[in-house]
């Protein structure tokens, strides 16, 4: 087959060949403008969860560092603390690069993955090309809906059970929304934190496609990898990363801290969220907001 004639994954070259910003287009002058006249109440919701050695974190992955220095404690005269810092950019709440999953040797809008990544980071996709996201954030609170604390271990959510939160929270879906997904799996964390790694409920692949079809920019949850796993074996590894990240240039957040949302359901607000500026970096520690 001619190389012309094979389809390419949905939204490569769709803001056109050279474009790093995927789904983020979604977001528009007047998504923003929108997502700004839902602050109502001026209540501000960090969605963070705390960074600190002991966190939440993908098995493997480097725990954080964290180190205070001072001078002149004691005195006389002027003295001074500050903070050395080592994290992983996907060790705490985080926002992942386009460039940070890749399926093969090519990243999202078919850049070629060895011509672009190396130990400096990478050329193309990258954190630094986002630049901030503000756009209109809802909730799906699954698990209230569901009637449990938290949805089981490996529970694969299904784009019937995203409608039926959402009919049942009275919120619709627009183009350029962040979708956040509490499962509840947070809180299982300070209770286990093998269990916490072993395996973990959230969107399956159908999610990802349903996301698509209606021009979602970000998916986010409370647990490592906002897809559940393990997923089905037919999927392969990571088929959310690989469809949403990959083939759509979706944004995943992960290890959100939704449970102050939740308890005062909140269901729809204004979503901002500012990666730090990493020249070519692979994702970077977020503190998102929800503002209603």
């Amino acid at each position: 087959m001619n190389e012309s004639t094979v389809e390419k994954p949905m939204n490569w070259g769709k803001w056109g060949e050279d474009d790093e910003r995927g789904a983020a287009n979604y977001i528009t002058e007047q998504v923003m403008r929108e997502a700004a006249k839902l602050v109502k109440h001026g209540r501000s919701y960090p969605l963070a969860i705390a960074l600190k050695p002991k966190a939440p974190i993908w098995p493997g992955r480097h725990a954080n560092w964290h180190v205070a220095t001072n001078y002149n404690l004691c005195g006389p005269g002027l003295g001074s603390a500050e903070d050395i810092l080592m994290i992983h950019t996907h060790g705490s709440t985080h926002t992942d690069a386009l460039c940070h999953v890749f399926e093969d040797g090519q990243m999202y809008n078919g850049f070629s993955t060895p011509e672009s990544i190396d130990a400096r980071g990478s050329k193309k996709n990258a954190i630094d090309k986002i630049g901030s996201i503000v756009t209109r954030g809802v909730l799906l609170d699954v698990a209230a809906h569901l009637g449990v604390e938290h949805l089981d271990a490996g529970h694969i959510i299904t784009p019937a059970e995203v409608e039926a939160t959402a009919a049942a929270q009275g919120v619709r879906f627009r183009s350029g929304d962040a979708v956040l997904f509490r499962t509840g799996w947070m809180n299982v964390w300070g209770e286990d934190a093998e269990r916490f790694n072993d395996s973990q409920p959230g969107p399956g692949l159908a999610v990802a496609h349903w996301a698509g079809e209606r021009e979602i920019a970000v998916m986010a949850a409370d647990n490592s990898a906002v897809e559940g796993f393990p997923a089905p074996e037919e999927e392969g590894f990571l088929p959310v990363h690989r469809e949403f990240l990959r083939n759509q240039g979706g944004y995943l957040m992960e290890l959100f801290d939704l449970e102050a949302l939740a308890r005062d359901k909140v269901y729809e607000f204004m979503f901002v969220v500012a990666p730090l500026n990493i020249t070519m970096g692979l994702g970077s520690p977020i503190t998102p907001l929800a503002i209603c």
